[in-house]
């Protein structure tokens, strides 16, 4: 259940993030889509297609419109919460005719009203003069067609220090006209962090379980390329030079010339200033999150995308366990798996008076554990020689079948009989035998 304390407000948001970390060139850049496509670009990552710019009324009169795909996609470049997106679907019966995915009829002077009115400045957030510019469609990837309505679905994720800490799949409905948008009655769906598998959806501020146009069920859909997604989206908030941001990521379905299905993540827009409905879809808070990351020297983005996937994995009992509680003992021996994915069998303690998991240095070296690119961050203990620094590295074990990916510190435990111990954090969904004939003990 979430805390109150632990939900990010807008003035905390605002105050302690946004202005905080966000470099004003960082911030001006993502206010634009242009400025955000030309950087990218540059820094050769993979954005739709740019046809055609229109800075004044003399372009757009002179543009010859009938050249264009069948498909394409007019946006404003200061455009705000999807407002002045204009999606055309196909091709008309007649040339100069287009059809928009609600399936309007469109001709070319409706086009150039379109975009003399974003040029009017009708749908920037600053209420000033802009630009509107013609790109590439993202068609929708086979696997969200059940489940959205004229438009693309898009993939959010909440970018801060480098690490990726939370995502929604928002997906259009027929209310909202095919727009990816919460406020216009889109449904957005959490993303478990480890695995890109959808937990719980909701419309407006209403948990729901199936999509309004389908009834297709909303849990349990696997995001395509989960590490890529992950990836592009801390790459790009480096390449915009935003500490704090969230990256709206698409899909590019495309068939290979062997019939294949690939599809290629695409950054649609990079957004400074966030909104905060991305916690109502995981029902989880961003403040206790931002707070446990903040300040975690983060050199590369594989770490990055390590201490997001060990540290914001679903936890939730009743989605990963059926028929309730998995019942342990105090001694259980679990399968760790090393830096190869491969499992080992060894022997832990079960400790719910402990938070985070450990396990011992030899055999976290053993395991490959101790690779650079698996010590997630460093953190000081207090212990009877004083102050010592010990790594947190990221680990896969196996406890009654379960899998569960964490964050374990490393320690000296050769010693003692059991070289791991697993810790409450760990536990949910377990009930733990004190002794035999006792009442377990739920942790």
């Amino acid at each position: 259940m979430t805390k109150f304390s632990d939900i990010l407000g807008m003035n905390a948001r605002n105050h302690l993030y946004q202005s905080k970390y966000n470099s004003r060139k960082g911030k001006r850049a993502a206010d634009s889509k242009l400025v955000t496509k030309s950087i990218l670009k540059k820094a050769k990552l993979p954005v739709p297609r740019l046809h055609r710019i229109f800075k004044n009324e003399r372009v757009v009169e002179r543009f010859d419109f009938t050249n264009l795909p069948d498909s394409f996609v007019i946006k404003p470049s200061q455009g705000l919460g999807g407002e002045g997106i204009l999606v055309v679907d196909r091709g008309g019966e007649f040339a100069g005719e287009w059809v928009s995915v609600d399936g309007n009829k469109l001709t070319v002077n409706d086009l150039r009203l379109h975009i003399l009115d974003i040029l009017a400045g009708k749908y920037s957030m600053l209420d000033l003069p802009d630009k509107a510019f013609i790109e590439e469609r993202v068609r929708v990837h086979p696997r969200f067609e059940p489940i959205s309505c004229q438009g693309t679905p898009d993939v959010g994720v909440l970018v801060f220090n480098k690490i990726p800490v939370m995502a929604f799949l928002r997906l259009p409905t027929k209310e909202s006209h095919g727009k990816a948008n919460m406020f216009q009655g889109a449904v957005a769906c959490g993303v478990d962090m480890a695995t890109g598998v959808t937990t719980k959806a909701v419309k407006y501020t209403s948990e729901v379980k199936f999509f309004p146009d389908s009834r297709r069920r909303l849990a349990g859909i696997h995001i395509p390329r989960w590490e890529e997604v992950l990836e592009l989206a801390v790459t790009t908030a480096e390449a915009v030079g935003l500490g704090y941001c969230r990256v709206d990521i698409a899909l590019q379905p495309r068939t290979t010339k062997t019939g294949k299905l690939k599809s290629t993540p695409m950054v649609l827009e990079v957004n400074a200033q966030p909104g905060l409905k991305i916690q109502l879809a995981n029902e989880a808070g961003l403040k206790r999150r931002l707070e446990r990351v903040e300040g975690l020297p983060v050199k590369t983005v594989k770490q990055g995308i390590n201490i997001g996937k060990q540290l914001f994995a679903a936890r939730d009992e009743d989605e990963s366990i059926e028929g309730g509680w998995l019942n342990i003992g105090i001694f259980e021996e679990v399968e760790v798996e090393n830096f190869l994915g491969e499992k080992q069998q060894i022997k832990a303690k079960i400790d719910s008076g402990a938070f985070r998991t450990s396990i011992d240095e030899g055999l976290a070296r053993k395991l490959g554990l101790m690779d650079p690119e698996n010590i997630l961050w460093e953190r000081s203990y207090r212990s009877a020689l004083g102050r010592e620094e010990r790594e947190v590295v990221g680990v896969t074990f196996y406890l009654k079948g379960k899998k569960i990916k964490t964050a374990a510190s490393v320690s000296d435990r050769s010693k003692l009989k059991r070289p791991m111990i697993i810790a409450r954090r760990d536990l949910l969904g377990f009930s733990i035998r004190v002794k035999e004939g006792e009442a377990g003990q739920e942790a």
